[in-house]
């Protein structure tokens, strides 16, 4: 007599279509659509294979639910199952692609009931096997075959025989045990290391350099954390860092105007300078503040450190020039503007990237003051700090110390 097999805790299919609809869609709610499901049902699917793989899945991002390191590799596990599963499908229904689909429709108790009775040969021994009556398991069976309309096996003399549809789903089965061991020891292999989520809000302009090349540093020394650089305005990042969908801001700090419950860290300074595209007509001599006021500006947005000062400027010679207000999130992307256009821009540089300045831009020499612009790192005073977050601030300051 065979004796019981243990059952593991394997994820259900369900909580595998789960898994990977909410990844790929990133919210519960499309999610739900995708799947002909509810936001209540998936959340609570979810919680089962986070309960099941003792991991947490997803976490809130940006950009709505963000896989975390270890959820990472549960998504990749389900995607491979997924095709596992599609494959046998198209085997099983090669001729009758009206069927429903079978990632869709099959059960684990579908799976173990028809491995269990093609190994043992006998509806009696596999209940056996498998812990449960054999009606509970007849029924399991039936149940599979009126859904697909599949017959399964076929009695004889020896015992049950099954059928081709018995082998593909004892095939399945196996394949979908192998990668769900596969995936704990993947976990496993992340013992020890630093993993997590490193989620920076990249203001407009200044600063941005520093968030790639400390993510490349990281990238190198901890291939495991999650990386997320987010371009956007100042109110928009401060609300997402109130929300905890990232956490770090840089760019230019706000001084006392720093919102309640946040606290900046003056990383270097940059300076507010005058671009232009190489051959401009205020090239090569002292703007003078009429020409400047004549000439069309090209200027951040209203309620930006950038914007201020520019107006500020203007205010302390007693002239209005002509502006245009350009929200571009990048740093290239507004000079490539400045190249292809005569406008005047002011942008912030620290004196490193002076030195490298683009040979299609040149620096315009005007009466402005010589101001800084401090660059910072602003976080909520009460938050968390992760070990990821540490290693990046610790990567950010060796970048810092090399462009200082």
């Amino acid at each position: 007599m065979p004796k019981p097999v243990p059952r593991h805790e394997r994820l259900e299919i369900r909580e595998i279509v789960a898994i990977d609809s909410v990844a790929r869609a990133r919210s519960f709610k499309i999610a739900a659509d995708m799947t002909h499901s509810t936001q209540p049902t998936l959340s609570r699917l979810i919680a089962s294979a986070e309960g099941k793989l003792g991991v947490t899945l997803f976490r809130r991002g940006w950009s709505g639910a963000d896989t975390t390191s270890r959820g990472d590799m549960a998504v990749r596990l389900c995607a491979a199952i997924l095709r596992e599963i599609d494959a046998a499908g198209d085997k099983l229904f090669a001729d009758r692609p009206s069927l429903p689909a079978l990632r869709l429709n099959l059960r684990n108790a579908h799976l173990q009931a028809v491995e269990a009775v093609t190994r043992e040969g006998s509806v009696t021994l596999a209940a056996k096997r498998l812990g449960r009556s054999q009606p509970e398991l007849s029924r399991t069976l039936s149940d599979f075959s009126k859904r697909f309309g599949v017959e399964l096996f076929r009695r004889n003399p020896t015992g049950m025989e099954p059928l081709p549809p018995a082998a593909i789903l004892t095939e399945l089965s196996g394949s979908i045990s192998y990668l769900m061991e596969n995936l704990r020891r993947e976990f496993s292999r992340l013992d020890g290391e630093v993993i997590g989520r490193v989620a920076i809000g990249m203001l407009p302009f200044s600063g941005q350099d520093l968030i790639s090349r400390a993510f490349a540093r990281l990238t190198n020394r901890h291939p495991n954390i999650r990386l997320a650089c987010i371009p956007g305005s100042y109110n928009g990042l401060a609300e997402a860092l109130r929300r905890r969908e990232i956490d770090r801001i840089i760019g230019i700090m706000r001084g006392a105007d720093c919102p309640h419950g946040m606290e900046e860290t003056h990383l270097y300074d940059e300076r507010f300078t005058v671009v232009a595209r190489q051959g401009h007509p205020l090239q090569g001599s002292r703007a003078t503040p009429s020409e400047l006021a004549e000439t069309q500006w090209v200027i951040a947005p209203h309620g930006t450190p950038v914007r201020a000062h520019f107006e500020s400027v203007f205010a302390g010679l007693g002239v209005v020039p002509p502006t245009q207000s350009c929200e571009m999130l990048s740093f290239n992307a507004a000079e490539q503007m400045i190249i292809e256009s005569n406008s005047l821009a002011m942008l912030t540089y620290s004196p490193h990237k002076l030195r490298h300045l683009r040979p299609e831009l040149c620096r315009i020499d005007t009466p402005f003051p010589s101001d800084v612009a401090r660059i910072g790192l602003t976080r909520l005073r009460d938050g968390a700090t992760e070990a990821a977050l540490v290693m990046f601030e610790e990567s950010l300051a060796d970048v810092v110390a090399e462009i200082a």
